[in-house]
């Protein structure tokens, strides 16, 4: 039998697991502050003055910044568990179990998030997501098994 949401979203354990996303929501917030008080995106002018010549300043890779690579890593994972979350209250499923993986899934995703500012290594991202794949699969797992 399913418990009614308005005592399922009182229960220990669920407010727990919200408090964890919500603490993933705050560090993907202040690395997304952080990222444009840094200023990693400055352009050089288009045109050098003296010279009249086009000056280029782009890296090689614009697009693997180490502190956009932790954003990313951040925005995306906060989505996800977003999404597993909201399928698992939903469904009145599970409490203390999701609340340990989502808190085993914050651990993680920030391990991962400064790990992706001081390495980059596509090995270390490919075993990471599998992490995070396989968490959101147990946390949408419980969500059908003792939910809908």
């Amino acid at each position: 039998m399913a418990v009614p949401l308005e005592q399922f979203i009182t229960d220990y354990y669920v407010k727990r697991t919200w408090i964890g996303f919500f603490t993933l929501w705050v560090l993907w917030g202040l690395v997304y502050a952080i990222r444009f008080a840094i200023g990693e995106n400055k352009k050089p002018s288009p045109q050098d003055p003296e010279t009249g010549a086009t000056t280029s300043d782009k890296k090689p890779y614009p697009h693997h910044s180490r502190l956009a690579n932790a954003h990313r890593v951040l925005f995306e994972n906060t989505l996800l568990l977003l999404s597993v979350l909201v399928l698992n209250t939903f469904a009145t499923g599970s409490t203390r179990a999701v609340m340990i993986l989502t808190w085993v899934f914050f651990g993680f995703t920030v391990v991962y998030a400064f790990t992706e500012i001081g390495v980059d290594h596509h090995f270390i991202r490919l075993v990471f997501n599998f992490v995070f794949y396989g968490v959101t699969l147990a946390i949408g797992g419980l969500a059908f098994a003792h939910g809908f």
